[in-house]
């Protein structure tokens, strides 16, 4: 993701999230990065089922479908070659294309597989290069998203020693900032392990 906010949280932290971005009313949520015609909306729980999930703003518009032969699959740049990869490795149906991230004033946000032995990372934020380019109603819209999880959110992860809670139990094989949401924060204070989910899959991997 190029600009993102980290953050641990539970279904409770999860619902206040949706509830601000305006969920259904405001924002609707939709399958990543494929889109359909006509899109395929998701509920909250289909979604908090999701690797990755788009959140359309009505106000914003509709995100911008890339087929072969458009400009943004043409070309050497980064973003044209990574549409070119995808659509050959996703293989989209005929009512189907990819999304462009260029273009698309979309959110893309990543909810961590809820769990009760540990709460994983959730990211929110854009893939667009630069967020302006879509529009600037769009790049605001994006840092407030992103703004309300640091607000309501205590750091207890990042650059700074890595952990700025050594008081918790986190391991991550990461050192962005990571926020924690108010009823994750409380779990993880009661003992419940912060982890990344890609280190849970090594250790199953080893037998660890």
């Amino acid at each position: 993701m190029v600009t993102a906010v980290h953050y641990f949280a539970t279904l409770e932290d999860q619902m206040l999230l949706l509830e601000y971005l305006g969920e259904p009313a405001k924002v609707t949520l939709h399958p990543w990065p494929l889109i359909k015609t006509p899109l395929t909306a998701l509920s909250r729980e289909e979604a908090l089922e999701q690797s990755r999930v788009m959140v359309m703003n009505h106000q914003l518009g509709s995100p911008v479908p890339v087929r072969p032969g458009d400009a943004a699959m043409q070309g050497g740049s980064v973003h044209a070659v990574f549409n070119r990869l995808n659509w050959e490795k996703l293989a989209p149906a005929e009512n189907e294309a990819l999304m462009d991230s260029n273009a698309s004033p979309t959110i893309l946000w990543s909810p961590a597989r809820l769990h009760a032995e540990a709460i994983f990372p959730s990211s929110l934020g854009s893939q667009a290069d630069s967020m302006a380019e879509v529009s600037k109603d769009y790049e605001r819209w994006v840092n407030r998203s992103m703004s309300w999880i640091r607000r309501n959110g205590t750091r207890v992860w990042g650059l700074e020693g890595r952990q700025a809670r050594p008081d918790l139990d986190i391991e991550l094989s990461f050192i962005s900032t990571v926020f924690a949401l108010p009823d994750a924060l409380q779990a993880m204070e009661s003992g419940t392990p912060g982890r990344d989910p890609k280190a849970k899959r090594t250790e199953a991997a080893t037998g660890n």
